[in-house]
């Protein structure tokens, strides 16, 4: 295969070499942002290797792990971080912590910048993105990282074939559902994350089949969606309140959306969980904590952490491990008595 320089990036952009090097290099010289958006989509057609990343392969990897996570301040991010930490420095290996604030696009770009560092591995923490643009996007970062021995690890369904260390989703979803349905409940709602987030479609597409299995017919007007936030729980829980009279449950697709949905529930001047129960999945620390206390499908993210970094520092088989989890019963689901 032929070696793709930058000469060929500039030909294919329909622009100078220097031209080329300037959009590469960001340097503070004023480009027109067309320009520079056919210098780039060149660059990721042709994928195209800068000389400072070529000549950065000629190294070997540094003993650099990086962690790309959504949101550090959310204790879902933040207990896998120190999973990874932890156990990056006992093997004695360094740990970077990148923080996209959800944006997609920061997310590819902390690719680049691990990649061009040599890191012995990446840790992707959020899920992605069920859009063709982003997909393909990751799939070239994929593929480089492959064609130069980058290990990269999953700890959440990508939409594309991937190494991974992660729980089932969909089962995750299934199961709190038909806890709720054991429980006598046939009116219940579902918050979900993101629509495009393929962690939101799973545990979505659980809650269905759990309906289904039960002979309760799925109705999209008893389904919110949310940002994975405790506001959008929040306002995604006074909506579905607003609309639907006789819920009596509601599936949540994380904590901080179950925690935002209780505030809504008790402004409505509903009790928890005398008239509407509550359960969600991830087992945050604030979930114990909250009034009454939320049942949670737990899972381990300090260990996913950990599995991951042994993943990309000692493991030499394809990584493929789903861990299990387990509902922790407490005190907002009640059973109705029929």
């Amino acid at each position: 295969m032929k070696n793709i320089s930058i000469v060929d990036v500039a030909k294919r952009a329909g622009v100078s070499v220097t031209t080329v090097s300037r959009v590469i290099n960001n340097v503070d010289y004023p480009i027109a942002s067309k320009t520079r958006e056919r210098v780039l989509k060149a660059i990721d057609e042709l994928q195209y290797t800068p000389n400072s990343a070529a000549q950065g392969l000629k190294r070997k990897f540094s003993n650099i792990i990086g962690l790309i996570v959504r949101d550090i301040s959310d204790s879902y991010f933040g207990e896998i971080a120190n999973g990874v930490t932890n156990r990056a420095s006992q093997l004695g290996y360094l740990s970077f912590v990148c923080n996209t604030g959800r944006n997609p696009e920061d997310e590819l770009k902390y690719h680049d910048i691990l990649w061009k560092h040599r890191v012995k591995g990446i840790i992707m923490a959020g899920g992605g993105l069920d859009q063709p643009n982003y997909k393909r996007k990751l799939e070239n970062q994929l593929v480089r990282h492959a064609k130069y021995g980058l290990k990269i690890v999953s700890l959440a369904p990508q939409g594309i074939e991937i190494p991974y260390v992660k729980i089932n989703d969909f089962k995750a979803g299934k199961k709190i559902t038909e806890y709720m349905i054991e429980r006598g409940h046939t009116k219940i709602g579902f918050i979900g994350g993101p629509e495009k987030v393929f962690t939101s479609i799973e545990r979505l597409e659980g809650f269905k089949s759990a309906l289904g299995d039960a002979g309760i017919k799925y109705d999209k007007k008893y389904i919110g969606t949310s940002d994975f936030s405790q506001k959008g729980g929040y306002e995604a829980c006074n909506l579905l309140i607003s609309k639907i009279k006789d819920l009596t449950a509601i599936c949540c697709a994380n904590d901080n959306i179950a925690i935002g949905a209780m505030s809504a529930i008790r402004e409505h001047g509903f009790s928890i969980p005398k008239d509407i129960s509550i359960i969600s999945i991830g087992d945050m620390k604030e979930a114990r904590y909250t009034n009454p206390s939320l049942t949670t499908l737990q899972i381990p993210h300090y260990e996913m952490g950990q599995m991951a970094v042994d993943a990309i520092t000692q493991w030499k088989d394809k990584v493929e491990v789903t861990l299990n989890t387990s509902i922790l019963e407490r005190d907002s689901v009640r059973v109705i008595d029929h």
